[in-house]
């Protein structure tokens, strides 16, 4: 359960940064809010929580169902009652003290982007940038390289098709650029989208044309994944492009502790020469 480095040290998925880590951090979330504005995006910062009913619209929960991490309120007579109960200290709290959720902890920084678009136009491109602490309930936890929350800056974008594909390979390129000027090696590999039903139109045409691309560190580590999502978000959100067509969308997203695994990987752990 617990895992640590010389900067950084994780409890059961949750990690502790020492002030180097957290200044290799600011300094890669730097340069990716630069590349960000190399596109023209706008930053946005939206609410730590998001609405459940916005989550299943996207079919999160049947795609994802061992992933979400829920908000709830305590319910209070409950908790005097169990409380009233028992003296011992307590490490958890049983659902039935618990009202019914309603929010969820954000998976991905990008969500919130087009729930927050919902019924507009957004013309040819609109392109906008925004961080968050993403949560994740995986099945098993290791350091840097998968932890239950972790740090996402995502660059996203929502238009017209050919615009928008034209500024995610523009991201991606830039991005991948950004990776071999640090000197970590990656190289991209297509993945797949499990919004997309296996037996349904949009999984064969991805199939056919590949929408997800990650960005991959040693064996298997993807410290950065795009995607075109085609009018997916779109249609769930009613969001349009031009003259009231559906708009479709794409992303892009770093996790930050990846890249900070990633560096001082290359750098033999020599935080203070990853940041020089």
């Amino acid at each position: 359960m617990c895992d640590s480095g010389k900067y950084w040290a994780t409890h059961q998925g949750l990690v502790t940064l020492d002030p180097l880590a957290v200044r290799l951090k600011d300094l890669l979330d730097a340069s990716f809010l630069n590349i960000a504005a190399s596109l023209q995006a706008e930053r946005m910062q939206f609410p730590p929580l998001l609405n459940v009913a916005d989550v299943d619209a996207l079919d999160y929960f049947k795609n994802f169902p061992q992933l979400p991490l829920l908000v709830s309120a305590t319910d209070a007579r409950a908790m005097n009652d169990k409380r009233g109960a028992s003296r011992e200290a307590w490490t958890e709290i049983s659902h039935d003290c618990l009202a019914q959720a309603t929010h969820i902890l954000p998976p991905a920084a990008c969500y919130p982007v087009y729930s927050h678009h919902r019924d507009a136009p957004v013309g040819r491109l609109k392109t906008i940038t925004t961080a968050a602490n993403c949560f994740r309930n995986e099945s098993h936890y290791s350091g840097l390289r998968r932890l239950k929350s972790f740090s996402m800056r995502e660059i996203v974008f929502i238009g017209e098709t050919e615009p928008v594909t034209r500024a995610l390979s523009l991201a991606r390129g830039r991005i991948h650029d950004l990776a071999g000027a640090l000197g970590v090696e990656t190289r991209l590999e297509n993945a797949t989208d499990p919004f997309f039903d296996p037996n349904s139109a949009r999984a064969v045409m991805q199939q056919m044309f590949p929408t997800k691309q990650e960005m991959v560190y040693g064996d298997d580590l993807a410290i950065s994944s795009s995607n075109f999502h085609r009018n997916f978000f779109g249609q769930r959100f009613n969001i349009s492009s031009v003259d009231g067509q559906t708009a479709h969308t794409a992303c892009i997203g770093m996790g930050l502790e990846r890249w900070i695994h990633a560096m001082l990987e290359v750098y033999d752990n020599d935080i203070e020469r990853a940041i020089a």
